[in-house]
């Protein structure tokens, strides 16, 4: 029998718009929608193997005959995103290029036509399927016609293909439908249904009685004010009923014959692909020039290019004995699951079960495995775990995470995103395949085949990513910088840092009081109790009972957030200072002071863990605890730092550059007043303040004014506007702005430096840090001015930002390589520009000038010294 598909085209591309909401080519234009419309295409061909194929769209909403029947009819609905209708063009020419026909007919509805094609299909005895994200099609359901709703995930389906299946989604039959949303209605759609009438009641009404009609007829079996209801509403239920019912007769030409689906337009996909930058698709169907035939893209869709994934080829390896047979090749791929591994060896697939805890699996020994894995060069995906747990020591590792990092900052670095934009292979993710099933509970037969069907893959993945690092001039960034990088990191988290619990227990308390205190002076303020934390009830009591004149509206009502609250206090109200401290204590206490104590191993040390793909400048993030976030100058931050301390014998040691970002500015830019300036080691702060205030050299300059240029000076590597700076230091736009006129009359290269930059951004579409680190700039060539200006930002940010991390992390390898073998002092933590180390106290001397002068003259800047500030004491605040 032969098979159909039919696309709702609006719901699937609106599921791919918001997948996808933040994706943008090179020119800053939105292609999201266009490519996760497409990956679903491709997997609805994959999974269905369709004959005949068509696409439905919907038209404009005033164009419809139900608003003939009832004005209000999708009145309420919202238009459509400006960044989803501008990639509709574009999704029909690439339903073009697959020689997908196309249907719109004007008054009626995508629903109609689906509705109207299908029927004409099952009527010919084709099984058709129809795809779609709209249950309510369900009333389609017939044994020719079939309902595939789109799932999570990319190529994921629940076809319902019995009645039983539509009772479980909607509780009533397929032919039960319109009167279900009778009764219910459909706020989406604008179906009005009967007012005070929701889905389980409707659900419970129409098993009961069948339609409306029989309903209707027994209404006096109905009690109380649900009997009003329907009575008062019976005419609207009707028409609801009429609404609802899919239009299966359209006026349409319906030639089978013109719906098969034969071959790929490669010239038309190469040209929309190549516009759109979906290099990943033009590799997944091998699109270069002239035409192949539908077969021949099916098997780049099915993979059939790469090595096939067989069940059968896994080796279960489950005891000892097993695994001493085993001889691993020279390099290895593997992929850890913490209850066992799969590994990919002399061309052999193997599942190495560690714990009991896998259903039917025995027990090999770790230490075993380790022994025959750490003699072998390893791939793999996310390598710093496996080397915390000692499975890889001072072996060669090739970390597929981090090339991909590398190569597009911008992207997703979850393994099955990699293997689809690599070799267009659609795997579902972790929780898309196990859920919220804990690691103990899944079988081993679903393991293996989750982690041998991805780590089947990694030579090919290593061997493409080598060649592309070497293509784009990355290779050496990689090898020298981000790979070597991964073993620092690993012993740094393993290694951990001491916490002064009971001091935490005794802040906790202190902060309690004081937000205690504020509490109780907010509501003396506001004349009532009412929960601060609530942005809807604090709104209420600001701009509705106390009739403050509001700032900033929302969707959801007047805005309270940070912002506001500075505006409203610098107004003079004393309600938004007291807020703003309750804030400010209440993210200290929750954030740190109680949230610390319970990330704490035994020994009371905490194991942050460093992200080094968690930025697009190259700087590292942690998580669990965050302490890049920790305040640096403020009293509180003071306090949660003396929370941190070196065990006994040992102290803290904390050695940061100093104004690290503005010295690699100066590098850069080659700007002469800045080199000057740190040559003769100046205070760039005061000489700023002067040049921007006009002040000579005698007259006095105030901490304040050294403040404004401190936030000048930095505003610059930014990008800030004039708008944001006199936002930030509580001037005009027009002071800010000639601030930043005089800074650059002051610092002329440092302009040229600015304009070069963005200048090679737009005629590369990337920028370049000193150490061949590369950023793709998206937006740089807009149109739209505000997408344009952030990506001019953005391009200079992340030279100078970059080029900065890519210093820390030079310095964190050569340190590492001068103390891993050391038992008296380790490398605790980054934060930012500072690294914090324990030291033996008799050695503190000994290391901290073995530190600086790693810190100092690692990197030899052709213009600018690095200087280092080191401080040592028992707690890290006591290192400032």
């Amino acid at each position: 029998m032969k098979k159909a598909v039919l696309i709702d085209v609006s719901a699937v591309m609106y599921k791919a718009y918001y997948s996808l909401i933040n994706m943008r080519n090179s020119n800053g234009e939105p292609t999201g929608a266009a490519y996760g419309f497409t990956n679903t295409l491709l997997s609805i061909i994959d999974k269905f193997k369709p004959d005949y194929i068509a696409a439905c769209f919907d038209v404009r909403r005033e164009q419809l005959k139900r608003r003939e029947m009832y004005e209000g009819y999708k009145k309420q609905r919202k238009a459509a995103p400006e960044e989803l209708i501008a990639q509709i063009s574009k999704i029909e020419e690439i339903l073009d290029g697959f020689n997908i026909k196309k249907f719109k007919v004007i008054g009626y509805e995508a629903d109609d036509l689906l509705g109207t094609l299908s029927k004409n299909l099952a009527e010919n005895n084709i099984k058709t399927y129809i795809v779609t994200g709209d249950k309510d099609l369900s009333q389609l359901l017939s044994e020719n016609r079939k309902i595939s709703l789109l799932g999570k995930g990319v190529g994921k389906f629940r076809v319902l293909e019995t009645d039983d299946d539509v009772v479980e989604q909607l509780g009533v039959l397929p032919s039960q439908i319109p009167d279900l949303f009778g009764l219910q209605g459909d706020s989406s759609d604008g179906i009005p249904g009967v007012r005070g009438v929701g889905p389980k009641t409707a659900v419970k009404f129409i098993s009961e009685y069948g339609d409306l009609e029989t309903l209707y007829e027994n209404i006096d079996k109905t009690k109380g004010k649900m009997r009003e209801k329907l009575e008062q509403d019976k005419e609207l239920a009707f028409l609801s009923r009429k609404l609802a019912i899919i239009d299966e007769n359209v006026p349409v030409e319906v030639d089978v014959e013109k719906l098969e689906f034969k071959k790929l337009d490669n010239d038309r996909l190469y040209k929309i692909f190549n516009e759109l930058e979906f290099k990943s698709l033009l590799k997944k169907l091998k699109i270069e020039a002239g035409e192949a035939t539908i077969e021949e893209n099916k098997k780049e869709i099915n993979n059939e290019n790469l090595i096939e994934f067989k069940k059968e080829d896994i080796i279960i390896i489950d005891n000892n004995e097993k695994l001493r047979d085993i001889e691993f090749a020279d390099e290895i791929a593997l992929l850890f699951n913490g209850a066992g591994v799969a590994i990919s060896s002399n061309e052999k697939l193997y599942y190495i079960s560690l714990y009991h805890n896998y259903l039917g699996a025995t027990n090999c020994d770790e230490m075993l495995l380790k022994e025959k894995i750490e003699k072998c060069n390893v791939i793999g995906y996310s390598l710093k775990n496996l080397i915390k747990k000692e499975y890889i020591k001072e072996k060669n590792y090739f970390d597929i995470m981090i090339a991909y990092y590398i190569l597009d900052s911008d992207s997703k670095y979850d393994l099955e995103n990699i293997l689809n934009s690599k070799f267009g292979i659609q795997l579902a993710n972790y929780k898309e395949t196990f859920g919220k099933e804990v690691i103990e509970k899944i079988d081993i037969n679903r393991a293996t085949e989750f982690y041998c069907k991805r780590v089947l893959y990694f030579e090919n993945l290593k061997k493409s990513f080598e060649e592309e690092l070497k293509q784009e001039e990355l290779y050496d960034l990689f090898i020298n910088i981000e790979l070597p990088l991964v073993k620092v990191l690993a012993k740094m988290e393993k290694y951990g840092i001491k916490i002064d619990i009971k001091y935490f227990e005794k802040y906790s308390k202190e902060l309690y009081g004081k937000l205690v205190k504020l509490e109780e002076e907010i509501y003396e303020m506001a004349n009532e109790e009412f929960n601060i934390n609530s942005p809807k009830q604090l709104s209420e009591i600001l701009f509705i009972k106390m009739g403050i004149n509001p700032v900033k509206k929302t969707k959801t009502g007047f805005s309270t957030n940070v912002e506001v609250l500075e505006t409203l206090k610098n107004r003079g109200i004393e309600i938004a200072d007291k807020l703003l401290q309750y804030r400010q204590y209440k993210k200290l206490q929750t954030t740190y002071v109680e949230a610390l104590p319970k990330l704490v191993d035994k020994n009371d040390r905490i194991h942050t863990t460093f992200n080094q793909t968690g930025t697009t400048t190259g700087r590292l993030s942690s998580v669990n605890p965050n302490l890049q976030n920790i305040p640096v100058k403020t009293s509180e931050g003071i306090k949660i730092r003396y929370g941190f301390l070196a065990e006994e014998g040992y102290s803290l040691v904390a050695s940061d550059y100093s104004q690290v970002e503005l010295r690699v500015l100066a590098e850069l830019s080659k700007d002469k007043n800045l080199i000057e300036a740190y040559s003769k080691d100046l205070d760039l702060h005061d000489l700023t303040a002067r040049k921007i205030l006009g002040k000579d050299e005698t007259e006095e300059i105030t901490r304040a004014e050294r403040g404004i240029a401190k936030i000048v000076n930095f505003s610059i590597i930014y990008g800030k506007t004039p708008f944001g700076l006199s936002k930030e230091i509580g001037i005009t736009v027009g002071e800010a702005k000639t601030y930043i006129d005089k800074y650059f009359e002051t610092y002329e290269n440092v302009k040229k430096f600015i304009d070069d930059t963005v200048e090679f951004a737009k005629e590369n579409g990337y920028v370049k840090t000193r150490f061949g680190r590369k950023r793709r700039i998206i937006g740089i060539n807009s149109k739209n001015k505000n997408i344009k200006n952030q990506a001019e930002r953005m391009a200079v940010n992340s030279v100078v930002q970059g080029t900065a991390a890519d210093v820390l992390k030079i310095v964190m390898i050569k340190l590492y390589a001068e103390l891993k073998d050391k038992k008296d002092i380790k490398m605790l933590l980054q934060v930012h520009d500072e690294l914090v180390f324990s030291i033996e106290n008799s050695k503190i001397e000994e290391y901290s000038k073995l530190i600086k002068d790693v810190m100092e003259n690692s990197i030899n800047f052709e213009n600018i010294k690095l200087i280092t500030n080191i401080n040592s004491g028992k707690r890290w605040s006591e290192t400032k």
